[in-house]
């Protein structure tokens, strides 16, 4: 006999299988049906009362009873995101950059296998395949990227194949780490069985590029005769000035490249009222944004007549004083200033300067490692400095390590008393 009363869950034959099925109700979360995969009523009785003890098992542990595959939780996961994306909870690249990577990646790898049968194994396999996907595996034979925008099929033809980058793993699995947290505040799985999920450490240099000061007086030098070639056009004139401007700001405030480019006049505290004052009675404070922070810091007072630069650039051009809302760097046409890293590129090289002494290519970031190394060489104190450059003295201590000791030797040569 098949469905005894004296059981906690019914056994019964479903029309259209062979296969028998097993059903019990679970307080809170109605009935539940499940197919026993065999038609042999002892190993199905078996069966179901295996599958009746977990059921309750995880209930009684604030888990639902049914388990959840990875693919439902993944795609619960993506309408929340798109849900939080409408409501202005989340920025609104979220709802375009995540849902394709777990669908793309996550999706395609983990699909029905349950959520809470996911365990490290699977993640470190997970990664091996990522690094293959579009070299050796299931992307090595994709040409195009299909995607929806606006409610429009859009494909756009796929670039160079290759493993991901450190940065791009990382980011991957930082979303692979949020919709775990997010199944277990669903129920589908508890802390204990979420694997662990190893965020890859990019390898960087010890040191950051910087310049030395021979270096960089070289590069300014350089940058300045190319500006005031008679022979160029002065379209190429103003875009050699502001990305002197932009090297000059950078290497005697430290700011960010970001920060820079987030740089509206309003920012430029004290700038606007002493314009019209004595160069020796004027100074400034800027306040800046990146990096999801935003402070306010002291320049080098040699950072001033760049700022001038770049007023009178915009008064040349839009026939007015900027808004305290308008750009710092701007173009012609006064809106914010784009990418100038193809004229530093070149500017570099033509300076035989765009690697450093160990082969590590020097950025528009590396104004803000000279900055550091310049005022760290000249006896700031390191906790102050940390401050003005929003960043840590651990991280000051780690990275800027270039300050080397024939640049220190003032301050490790101190006078000896007997006191």
């Amino acid at each position: 006999m098949l469905d005894r009363p004296d059981l906690p869950y019914s056994i019964f034959p479903k029309d259209g299988t062979r296969n028998l099925w097993v059903r019990f109700s679970i307080k809170g979360e109605g009935q539940v049906r499940k197919s026993l995969g065999t038609s042999d009523p002892d190993l199905a009785r078996q069966k179901a009362h295996e599958i009746w003890f977990e059921a309750n098992y995880r209930s009684r542990n604030g888990l639902k009873a049914r388990t959840t595959s990875f693919t439902k939780a993944a795609e619960d996961f993506i309408a929340m995101v798109e849900r939080e994306v409408e409501r202005g909870d989340r920025p609104a690249y979220h709802a375009r950059d995540i849902p394709p990577v777990i669908r793309r990646y996550f999706i395609e790898y983990f699909g029905k296998k349950d959520i809470d049968a996911i365990a490290e194994s699977d993640i470190t396999r997970y990664l091996e395949w990522r690094k293959d996907y579009w070299i050796t595996g299931p992307g090595k034979d994709i040409t195009e990227i299909h995607y929806v925008r606006s409610g429009r099929s859009i494909k756009r033809p796929l670039g160079e194949k290759r493993v991901p980058t450190i940065s791009r793993q990382r980011g991957e699995l930082v979303i692979l780490r949020q919709l775990f947290r997010q199944a277990v505040k669903w129920g589908y799985l508890n802390n204990a069985q979420v694997p662990a999920v190893e965020v890859p450490r990019a390898r960087v240099p010890n040191n950051r590029p910087s310049f030395s000061p021979e270096e960089f007086r070289k590069l300014e030098a350089t940058s300045l005769e190319r500006l005031s070639d008679p022979s160029i056009h002065e379209h190429l004139r103003w875009d050699r000035t502001v990305l002197h401007t932009q090297m000059m700001i950078g290497a005697f405030s430290g700011m960010r490249p970001t920060e820079m480019k987030n740089l509206n006049w309003g920012d430029v505290l004290g700038y606007r009222s002493g314009r019209k004052k004595a160069l020796k009675d004027r100074d400034i404070r800027l306040r800046v944004r990146g990096k999801a922070k935003s402070r306010e810091f002291v320049p080098q007072e040699a950072a001033l007549l760049w700022f001038d630069t770049l007023w009178n650039f915009w008064v040349t051009h839009q026939g007015k004083d900027p808004s305290d809302t308008d750009p710092v760097l701007a173009t012609r046409e006064g809106k914010r200033l784009g990418s100038t890293k193809k004229g530093l590129t070149e500017l570099l090289a033509t300076c035989d300067l765009l690697f450093d002494y160990r082969g590590v290519r020097r950025t528009s970031y590396s104004f803000r490692h000279f900055y550091i190394s310049q005022q760290l060489a000249h006896g700031v104190d390191v906790f102050a400095l940390a401050r003005n450059t929003g960043t840590s003295s651990e991280m000051i201590d780690k990275f800027y390590g270039q300050v080397t000791n024939a640049r220190m030797k003032k301050q490790l040569r101190p006078e000896w008393t007997d006191d």
